[in-house]
């Protein structure tokens, strides 16, 4: 889902800025002991609705579990015979955002990339219908997140700009109890002084993200892929996200210094301004 920002500058100025403060518990917390679960859920909205009914269409998860490095990998699309917008973002080789691109899918159907026509309207007799199965979609979230949080355990979600997450756990009726929730976009944001906010995109180019579908890397890690996971390593897929959040979290982790080089070489080349 693309938010676009007024330019603003990256970081405060008239104070020192220093690396090492204020989020020292979040980090504690993403390296602690027990089952962490980085999530990206993607979602559409109902083609000729104006965006009035949303439902996810696809969920990606990495399990992590730090003691042992142990890592494992869930997926799943929501399929059901709807047309459904999808907005993405369009980025260039340095993760700036450059646009947004709008199709229409049916994943029931196979059908997707379709052309996007901002004038199309759904019969009022079809909406209700439409928001009966979006529910059902919400109702399949539900039984994934609690087949990966609850049932595995996991004691963190750490997810990159929350707002829709959130709201996607409350339509599914799903709560993360006993179950620490982080926006790892906030706590970069907030450990590194920065008044704007970096994108997914941006920050999987600071860490040299790669993928070459079996092997994932960055900078300092690099995990296998199974095989049948590999093809969903897109960015702006639900795995796809979910890796290269994964992938960020570590970096910020385990080489926060490296990390707040390179975006503050990023800022003083001027290359930092308008990120989302």
């Amino acid at each position: 889902m693309a938010f676009v920002q007024q330019d603003k500058p990256l970081l405060e100025t008239g104070r020192p800025r220093n690396l090492f403060s204020p989020a020292a518990e979040i980090l504690h917390l993403m390296q602690s002991a027990g089952r962490h679960v980085y999530m990206d859920i993607e979602f559409g909205y109902v083609y000729g609705t104006s965006r009035e009914v949303m439902m996810p269409i696809e969920i990606g998860a990495v399990l992590h579990r730090p003691e042992d490095e142990n890592l494992s990998y869930a997926a799943e699309q929501f399929r059901y015979d709807l047309y459904v917008e999808i907005w993405k973002k369009v980025t260039d080789p340095c993760g700036r955002t450059a646009g947004v691109e709008t199709t229409v899918s049916n994943l029931s159907r196979g059908e997707c990339g379709m052309p996007y026509d901002h004038s199309y309207r759904l019969p009022d007799d079809e909406v209700e219908t439409a928001e009966m199965t979006a529910q059902r979609a919400f109702s399949d979230l539900r039984d994934f997140l609690e087949s990966i949080v609850s049932k595995e355990g996991a004691t963190a979600i750490i997810v990159f700009a929350a707002s829709m997450e959130r709201r996607a756990f409350r339509a599914a009726g799903f709560s993360p109890d006993g179950c620490a929730f982080v926006d790892l976009q906030r706590e970069i944001r907030r450990r590194l002084k920065m008044k704007q906010f970096l994108s997914l995109d941006r920050l999987a180019c600071l860490i040299g993200f790669s993928t070459d579908s079996a092997i994932i890397s960055s900078a300092h890690f690099q995990y296998p892929v199974p095989q049948g996971y590999r093809h969903l390593l897109g960015a702006h897929r639900g795995l796809g996200d979910a890796v290269r959040t994964f992938l960020v979290a570590r970096e910020f982790q385990e080489h926060l210094p490296y990390l707040g080089e390179r975006i503050r070489n990023l800022v003083e080349t001027g290359g930092g301004n308008g990120e989302e």
